[in-house]
């Protein structure tokens, strides 16, 4: 026969488990992940360095057991600051993307001195590589891991509502007026900063993009730290699709991992009714 204490702790969890919601105990089953990066080449990817075009002369890449290894030892270059990207081929809508990295010791001149840089650029335009091109940033800079810099874009940020980006719905009365960028070097950016500290400076971050029509969430190490809504091409028409690039500003940096899945009209549905799917 069972003690009492026994059978009272049975009936209690029981109780607990039928009262549970049923979103709670029904499993939401997304796409499957897929590399978006093969681990072995650049198969499927453009490369971009600033004043050598659409080759690597300088070995600025190197891909060591699946970890791409940007201005790494094998960089043969000027101690002069390298500036440069890779880029799909292809053009990604509605997607959720997750990915690591970390930043390595070199950095160079003029940046010597400065903050180890480099980025996730999404919603890029599909015209030839160029530096800076027009697109989004996912700011991979010390300190700024998680800011959003619009490259000839704009968003409206996601109000900090106590204290958490807004997300998922961007709802009415909120401001609706683009705060206006910072013109340089025929570049207009906009600079939306995160919320919230979660980077490892000197270890692996996971970061996490999920962009479905006009809208984007940047995670880092599995937490929201920034949300953009409505964003527009320099045409002022929705930015929903683009390619997507790894880049290198100035400083070593490693990267694996790279993966992506579909998110689906069920998908979508489910994380604007909860935030997540």
């Amino acid at each position: 026969m069972l003690a009492r204490r026994t059978l009272l702790h049975g009936l209690t969890a029981a109780a607990a488990t039928a009262a549970l919601p049923r979103i709670a105990l029904a499993a939401h089953t997304a796409s499957e992940w897929r590399p978006l990066f093969n681990g072995r080449d650049l198969d499927g990817w453009t490369i971009y360095q600033d004043g050598e075009g659409n080759v690597d002369r300088h070995n600025a890449i190197r891909i060591e057991k699946g970890v791409l290894h940007m201005l790494g030892s094998s960089f043969t270059g000027p101690d002069k600051a390298s500036f440069g990207h890779i880029a799909t081929k292809t053009i990604h809508a509605n997607y959720h993307l997750r990915m690591d990295f970390r930043f390595g010791e070199r950095r160079f001149a003029p940046r010597a001195w400065q903050r180890r840089n480099s980025g996730l650029l999404y919603h890029m335009g599909a015209e030839l590589d160029r530096l800076f091109p027009d697109c989004v940033e996912f700011q991979f800079e010390e300190g700024d891991i998680g800011d959003a810099i619009m490259v000839n874009t704009k968003a409206l940020q996601g109000p900090q509502l106590g204290g958490t980006p807004l997300w998922p719905t961007y709802f009415p009365g909120l401001p609706t007026t683009y705060t206006d960028p910072l013109t340089a070097g025929g570049i207009a950016r906009q600079w939306h900063r995160h919320a919230g500290n979660y980077e490892k400076i000197d270890g692996w971050n996971t970061v996490d993009l999920v962009v479905f029509e006009d809208q984007a969430a940047h995670l880092v190490n599995a937490r929201i730290v920034n949300t953009l809504f409505r964003m527009i091409g320099r045409d002022g028409k929705p930015l929903k699709q683009g390619r997507i690039a790894l880049e290198f500003e100035a400083a070593e940096v490693f990267m694996r991992n790279v993966m992506i899945r579909d998110l689906s009209v069920d998908d979508i549905a489910l994380i604007r009714k909860q935030g997540s799917y």
